[in-house]
Protein backbone atom coordinates (compact mmCIF):
# COMPACT_ATOMS: atom_id res chain seq x y z
CA UNK A 1 0.00 0.00 0.00
CA UNK A 2 1.40 3.35 -1.16
CA UNK A 3 1.05 6.36 1.29
CA UNK A 4 -1.27 7.85 -1.15
CA UNK A 5 -3.58 5.23 -0.33
CA UNK A 6 -3.18 4.44 3.19
CA UNK A 7 -6.10 5.17 5.45
CA UNK A 8 -3.92 8.29 7.19
CA UNK A 9 -3.91 9.70 4.26
CA UNK A 10 -7.07 9.49 2.94
CA UNK A 11 -8.86 10.56 6.21
CA UNK A 12 -6.14 13.49 6.28
CA UNK A 13 -7.66 14.24 2.61
CA UNK A 14 -11.02 14.15 3.99
CA UNK A 15 -10.25 16.22 6.89
CA UNK A 16 -8.82 19.16 5.06
CA UNK A 17 -12.02 19.37 2.86
CA UNK A 18 -12.67 22.71 3.66
CA UNK A 19 -9.39 24.29 3.04
CA UNK A 20 -10.26 23.67 -0.97
CA UNK A 21 -13.81 25.24 -0.45
CA UNK A 22 -12.00 28.35 1.39
CA UNK A 23 -9.66 28.69 -1.51
CA UNK A 24 -12.08 27.96 -3.99
CA UNK A 25 -14.11 30.89 -2.78
CA UNK A 26 -11.37 33.13 -1.89
CA UNK A 27 -10.03 32.88 -5.70
CA UNK A 28 -13.76 33.80 -6.94
CA UNK A 29 -14.14 36.82 -4.33
CA UNK A 30 -10.89 37.98 -5.13
CA UNK A 31 -11.68 37.65 -8.92
CA UNK A 32 -8.65 36.13 -9.51
CA UNK A 33 -10.24 34.13 -13.13
CA UNK A 34 -11.32 37.22 -14.58
CA UNK A 35 -7.79 38.86 -14.26
CA UNK A 36 -6.20 36.15 -15.37
CA UNK A 37 -8.49 36.05 -18.47
CA UNK A 38 -6.93 39.26 -19.43
CA UNK A 39 -3.22 37.76 -19.85
CA UNK A 40 -1.20 35.20 -17.94
CA UNK A 41 0.35 37.03 -14.77
CA UNK A 42 2.61 35.99 -12.19
CA UNK A 43 2.12 36.13 -8.80
CA UNK A 44 3.73 39.24 -8.19
CA UNK A 45 1.85 41.12 -11.15
CA UNK A 46 -1.71 39.74 -9.44
CA UNK A 47 -0.43 41.40 -6.19
CA UNK A 48 -0.52 44.65 -7.62
CA UNK A 49 -3.52 44.66 -9.52
CA UNK A 50 -6.00 42.98 -6.88
CA UNK A 51 -3.91 45.03 -4.07
CA UNK A 52 -3.40 41.97 -1.84
CA UNK A 53 -0.27 40.70 -0.05
CA UNK A 54 2.17 39.19 -2.43
CA UNK A 55 3.60 36.40 -0.51
CA UNK A 56 0.17 35.28 1.03
CA UNK A 57 -1.59 35.66 -3.02
CA UNK A 58 1.34 33.43 -4.19
CA UNK A 59 1.17 30.42 -1.40
CA UNK A 60 -2.76 30.68 -2.89
CA UNK A 61 -2.23 30.46 -6.40
CA UNK A 62 0.15 27.65 -5.55
CA UNK A 63 -2.55 25.37 -3.76
CA UNK A 64 -5.18 26.57 -6.67
CA UNK A 65 -2.97 25.07 -8.94
CA UNK A 66 -2.81 21.74 -6.65
CA UNK A 67 -6.49 21.94 -7.10
CA UNK A 68 -6.43 21.74 -10.67
CA UNK A 69 -8.79 25.22 -10.81
CA UNK A 70 -5.33 27.22 -12.19
CA UNK A 71 -2.52 26.04 -14.27
CA UNK A 72 1.09 27.53 -14.56
CA UNK A 73 4.00 29.39 -12.39
CA UNK A 74 5.45 32.02 -11.72
CA UNK A 75 7.57 32.06 -14.50
CA UNK A 76 5.19 31.24 -17.63
CA UNK A 77 2.16 33.12 -15.55
CA UNK A 78 -0.92 31.64 -14.55
CA UNK A 79 -4.12 30.71 -16.01
CA UNK A 80 -7.50 29.06 -15.35
CA UNK A 81 -8.09 25.81 -16.07
CA UNK A 82 -11.37 24.87 -17.33
CA UNK A 83 -12.49 24.54 -13.83
CA UNK A 84 -11.03 28.14 -13.43
CA UNK A 85 -13.00 29.18 -16.01
CA UNK A 86 -16.41 28.49 -14.57
CA UNK A 87 -15.68 31.04 -11.63
CA UNK A 88 -15.05 34.14 -13.66
CA UNK A 89 -17.67 36.57 -13.72
CA UNK A 90 -18.53 36.78 -17.17
CA UNK A 91 -18.86 33.42 -17.98
CA UNK A 92 -22.25 32.72 -18.66
CA UNK A 93 -22.24 29.45 -16.98
CA UNK A 94 -20.70 30.92 -13.87
CA UNK A 95 -20.23 29.73 -10.79
CA UNK A 96 -18.76 32.49 -9.09
CA UNK A 97 -21.83 32.97 -6.64
CA UNK A 98 -21.73 29.49 -5.80
CA UNK A 99 -18.98 29.54 -4.61
CA UNK A 100 -19.24 32.66 -2.80
CA UNK A 101 -22.06 31.24 -0.61
CA UNK A 102 -20.52 28.04 -0.01
CA UNK A 103 -17.75 29.68 1.39
CA UNK A 104 -19.55 32.03 3.22
CA UNK A 105 -23.02 31.61 5.14
CA UNK A 106 -23.05 27.95 4.11
CA UNK A 107 -19.56 27.53 5.26
CA UNK A 108 -20.38 28.63 8.73
CA UNK A 109 -23.78 26.84 9.06
CA UNK A 110 -21.70 23.79 8.43
CA UNK A 111 -19.28 24.90 11.16
CA UNK A 112 -22.50 24.13 13.56
CA UNK A 113 -23.32 21.23 12.53
CA UNK A 114 -22.69 19.40 15.75
CA UNK A 115 -25.43 20.87 16.96
CA UNK A 116 -27.90 20.09 14.43
CA UNK A 117 -26.96 16.91 14.62
CA UNK A 118 -27.90 16.92 17.90
CA UNK A 119 -30.88 19.12 18.22
CA UNK A 120 -32.46 18.71 14.61
CA UNK A 121 -32.05 22.50 14.09
CA UNK A 122 -30.22 23.94 11.11
CA UNK A 123 -26.57 24.69 11.93
CA UNK A 124 -27.44 28.34 9.80
CA UNK A 125 -30.19 29.45 12.43
CA UNK A 126 -27.10 28.62 15.08
CA UNK A 127 -25.07 30.44 13.32
CA UNK A 128 -26.86 33.82 12.50
CA UNK A 129 -30.23 33.66 14.93
CA UNK A 130 -32.64 32.33 12.52
CA UNK A 131 -33.40 30.42 9.71
CA UNK A 132 -32.39 30.67 6.13
CA UNK A 133 -35.70 31.94 4.46
CA UNK A 134 -36.33 34.35 7.20
CA UNK A 135 -32.59 35.68 6.93
CA UNK A 136 -32.99 36.02 3.07
CA UNK A 137 -36.31 38.59 3.49
CA UNK A 138 -34.32 41.04 6.12
CA UNK A 139 -30.66 40.50 4.24
CA UNK A 140 -31.54 41.28 0.49
CA UNK A 141 -27.89 41.09 -0.27
CA UNK A 142 -27.63 37.54 0.51
CA UNK A 143 -30.68 36.82 -1.01
CA UNK A 144 -29.46 37.87 -4.10
CA UNK A 145 -26.62 35.84 -3.69
CA UNK A 146 -28.35 32.66 -2.57
CA UNK A 147 -30.31 33.14 -6.13
CA UNK A 148 -27.53 33.42 -7.90
CA UNK A 149 -26.22 30.67 -6.29
CA UNK A 150 -28.78 28.51 -7.32
CA UNK A 151 -28.59 29.53 -11.01
CA UNK A 152 -24.95 28.38 -10.61
CA UNK A 153 -25.70 24.92 -9.05
CA UNK A 154 -28.88 24.50 -11.93
CA UNK A 155 -26.36 23.43 -14.93
CA UNK A 156 -29.14 20.63 -15.32
CA UNK A 157 -31.65 22.35 -15.99
CA UNK A 158 -31.28 22.39 -19.98
CA UNK A 159 -31.75 18.53 -19.93
CA UNK A 160 -35.48 19.07 -18.25
CA UNK A 161 -37.15 19.48 -21.19
CA UNK A 162 -35.40 16.74 -23.24
CA UNK A 163 -36.87 13.80 -20.89
CA UNK A 164 -39.96 15.33 -20.46
CA UNK A 165 -42.32 16.20 -23.48
CA UNK A 166 -43.44 19.78 -22.48
CA UNK A 167 -46.86 21.23 -24.28
CA UNK A 168 -46.15 24.04 -27.07
CA UNK A 169 -49.68 25.67 -25.81
CA UNK A 170 -51.03 26.42 -22.53
CA UNK A 171 -49.79 27.80 -18.97
CA UNK A 172 -46.60 26.55 -17.14
CA UNK A 173 -46.40 27.85 -13.62
CA UNK A 174 -43.46 28.17 -12.21
CA UNK A 175 -43.86 27.19 -7.91
CA UNK A 176 -40.82 29.03 -6.14
CA UNK A 177 -38.95 29.34 -9.41
CA UNK A 178 -36.27 31.95 -8.44
CA UNK A 179 -35.70 34.43 -11.16
CA UNK A 180 -36.80 32.04 -13.93
CA UNK A 181 -33.56 30.22 -15.24
CA UNK A 182 -35.84 26.90 -16.13
CA UNK A 183 -39.03 28.53 -17.11
CA UNK A 184 -36.91 30.84 -19.48
CA UNK A 185 -35.48 27.75 -21.21
CA UNK A 186 -38.75 26.01 -21.73
CA UNK A 187 -40.61 28.75 -22.73
CA UNK A 188 -37.71 30.31 -24.92
CA UNK A 189 -38.15 26.72 -27.20
CA UNK A 190 -42.03 27.60 -27.89
CA UNK A 191 -43.21 30.80 -28.74
CA UNK A 192 -46.98 30.13 -27.73
CA UNK A 193 -46.38 29.10 -24.48
CA UNK A 194 -47.45 30.94 -21.61
CA UNK A 195 -45.67 31.28 -18.69
CA UNK A 196 -46.17 32.21 -14.95
CA UNK A 197 -43.23 32.64 -11.76
CA UNK A 198 -44.78 32.57 -8.43
CA UNK A 199 -41.58 33.78 -5.79
CA UNK A 200 -41.76 35.55 -2.53
CA UNK A 201 -41.78 39.40 -2.96
CA UNK A 202 -38.30 39.70 -2.32
CA UNK A 203 -38.01 36.87 -5.13
CA UNK A 204 -39.98 39.03 -7.77
CA UNK A 205 -38.68 41.80 -7.20
CA UNK A 206 -35.05 40.66 -7.89
CA UNK A 207 -36.20 38.74 -11.03
CA UNK A 208 -37.64 41.92 -12.57
CA UNK A 209 -34.03 43.43 -11.64
CA UNK A 210 -32.03 40.08 -13.32
CA UNK A 211 -34.26 40.73 -16.37
CA UNK A 212 -33.84 36.71 -17.17
CA UNK A 213 -37.73 36.92 -18.53
CA UNK A 214 -37.81 40.41 -19.64
CA UNK A 215 -37.98 40.33 -23.35
CA UNK A 216 -40.90 37.60 -22.34
CA UNK A 217 -42.95 39.82 -20.40
CA UNK A 218 -46.13 39.70 -23.53
CA UNK A 219 -46.36 36.06 -22.29
CA UNK A 220 -44.95 35.90 -19.26
CA UNK A 221 -46.34 37.22 -15.53
CA UNK A 222 -44.45 37.80 -12.45
CA UNK A 223 -46.62 37.16 -9.45
CA UNK A 224 -45.80 37.47 -5.88
CA UNK A 225 -47.31 35.01 -2.84
CA UNK A 226 -46.55 32.51 -0.44
CA UNK A 227 -47.07 28.85 -1.19
CA UNK A 228 -48.22 28.26 2.36
CA UNK A 229 -50.84 30.41 1.95
CA UNK A 230 -52.12 29.30 -1.84
CA UNK A 231 -51.01 28.89 -5.11
CA UNK A 232 -52.08 30.05 -8.43
CA UNK A 233 -54.96 28.16 -10.54
CA UNK A 234 -55.38 27.69 -14.30
CA UNK A 235 -52.14 26.27 -15.16
CA UNK A 236 -51.60 23.23 -17.76
CA UNK A 237 -48.69 22.31 -15.74
CA UNK A 238 -46.93 23.07 -13.15
CA UNK A 239 -43.27 22.93 -11.98
CA UNK A 240 -41.16 22.57 -8.09
CA UNK A 241 -37.71 22.49 -8.97
CA UNK A 242 -35.59 22.17 -5.39
CA UNK A 243 -38.28 23.11 -3.35
CA UNK A 244 -39.39 20.00 -1.23
CA UNK A 245 -36.39 19.29 -0.29
CA UNK A 246 -36.30 22.65 1.59
CA UNK A 247 -39.01 21.41 4.03
CA UNK A 248 -40.35 18.58 6.42
CA UNK A 249 -42.64 16.00 6.18
CA UNK A 250 -45.37 18.40 7.33
CA UNK A 251 -44.52 21.34 5.50
CA UNK A 252 -44.49 19.29 2.06
CA UNK A 253 -47.92 18.34 2.41
CA UNK A 254 -49.30 21.79 3.37
CA UNK A 255 -47.59 22.85 0.46
CA UNK A 256 -48.87 19.97 -2.06
CA UNK A 257 -52.19 19.98 -0.91
CA UNK A 258 -52.40 24.12 -1.44
CA UNK A 259 -51.07 23.08 -5.23
CA UNK A 260 -53.58 20.58 -5.57
CA UNK A 261 -56.20 23.13 -4.54
CA UNK A 262 -55.53 25.12 -7.02
CA UNK A 263 -54.84 22.11 -9.44
CA UNK A 264 -57.17 21.42 -12.92
CA UNK A 265 -57.81 18.13 -13.27
CA UNK A 266 -55.85 17.91 -16.47
CA UNK A 267 -52.87 19.38 -15.68
CA UNK A 268 -48.94 17.70 -14.53
CA UNK A 269 -46.81 18.59 -11.79
CA UNK A 270 -43.44 18.14 -12.20
CA UNK A 271 -41.00 18.29 -9.75
CA UNK A 272 -37.16 17.79 -9.97
CA UNK A 273 -34.73 17.03 -7.04
CA UNK A 274 -32.42 14.61 -6.12
CA UNK A 275 -33.46 11.16 -5.13
CA UNK A 276 -31.62 9.33 -2.38
CA UNK A 277 -30.79 5.77 -3.56
CA UNK A 278 -32.95 3.38 -1.91
CA UNK A 279 -30.20 0.68 -2.41
CA UNK A 280 -27.10 2.80 -1.06
CA UNK A 281 -25.81 2.73 -3.75
CA UNK A 282 -22.90 5.72 -5.05
CA UNK A 283 -24.83 9.21 -5.42
CA UNK A 284 -23.87 12.79 -4.47
CA UNK A 285 -27.56 12.81 -2.98
CA UNK A 286 -26.18 11.51 0.60
CA UNK A 287 -24.17 15.08 1.18
CA UNK A 288 -26.82 17.06 -0.11
CA UNK A 289 -28.57 15.62 2.62
CA UNK A 290 -26.25 16.80 5.02
CA UNK A 291 -26.35 19.94 3.52
CA UNK A 292 -30.30 20.22 3.74
CA UNK A 293 -29.40 19.60 7.48
CA UNK A 294 -26.65 22.19 7.95
CA UNK A 295 -28.29 24.69 5.63
CA UNK A 296 -32.31 24.15 6.25
CA UNK A 297 -32.62 22.03 9.40
CA UNK A 298 -35.91 20.30 8.44
CA UNK A 299 -35.20 20.37 4.81
CA UNK A 300 -34.30 16.84 3.62
CA UNK A 301 -33.51 14.61 0.53
CA UNK A 302 -36.04 12.06 -0.06
CA UNK A 303 -35.94 8.83 -2.28
CA UNK A 304 -38.21 8.07 -4.58
CA UNK A 305 -40.81 6.18 -2.59
CA UNK A 306 -40.84 9.22 -0.21
CA UNK A 307 -42.12 11.28 -2.89
CA UNK A 308 -44.53 8.59 -3.96
CA UNK A 309 -46.23 8.59 -0.21
CA UNK A 310 -46.17 12.44 0.08
CA UNK A 311 -48.13 12.90 -3.32
CA UNK A 312 -50.37 10.10 -2.49
CA UNK A 313 -51.49 11.60 0.92
CA UNK A 314 -51.92 15.25 -0.92
CA UNK A 315 -54.45 13.71 -3.93
CA UNK A 316 -51.23 13.22 -6.89
CA UNK A 317 -50.15 10.15 -8.12
CA UNK A 318 -46.27 9.73 -9.15
CA UNK A 319 -46.06 8.57 -12.69
CA UNK A 320 -43.11 8.35 -13.76
CA UNK A 321 -39.52 9.52 -13.13
CA UNK A 322 -36.37 10.22 -15.78
CA UNK A 323 -33.12 10.94 -14.75
CA UNK A 324 -30.80 14.06 -15.08
CA UNK A 325 -27.18 14.61 -14.67
CA UNK A 326 -25.76 15.09 -11.05
CA UNK A 327 -28.04 12.86 -9.52
CA UNK A 328 -31.08 15.02 -9.94
CA UNK A 329 -34.74 13.47 -11.13
CA UNK A 330 -37.76 15.31 -12.96
CA UNK A 331 -40.89 13.43 -11.07
CA UNK A 332 -44.23 13.44 -12.79
CA UNK A 333 -46.99 13.78 -11.22
CA UNK A 334 -51.04 13.84 -11.98
CA UNK A 335 -54.22 14.05 -9.81
CA UNK A 336 -55.22 10.68 -8.72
Amino acid sequence: MTAEHSPAYRLNDLMTGYWKTQAISVAANLGIPDQLAQEPLGSAALAERLGVDHDSLHRLLLFLVTLGVLAGNDEVGYTATEVGELLRSDNPGTMAHYATIYGAEFYQAWGHLEQAVRTGRSGFSAAFGEELFPYLRTHPETSLRYERAMIAGANFFSEVDSVHAFPETGLVVDIAGGHGLLLRQILGKRPALRGMLFDRPQVIAEAKEQGFLADLTDRCALVAGDIFETAPGGGDLYLMSRLLHCFDDEGCLALLRNCRDAFPTHAKLLIVERLLPEDGGPSLTPGYNMHMLAVMGQGRERTRSEFANLLSQTGFRLETTHALPLDAHVLVATRS
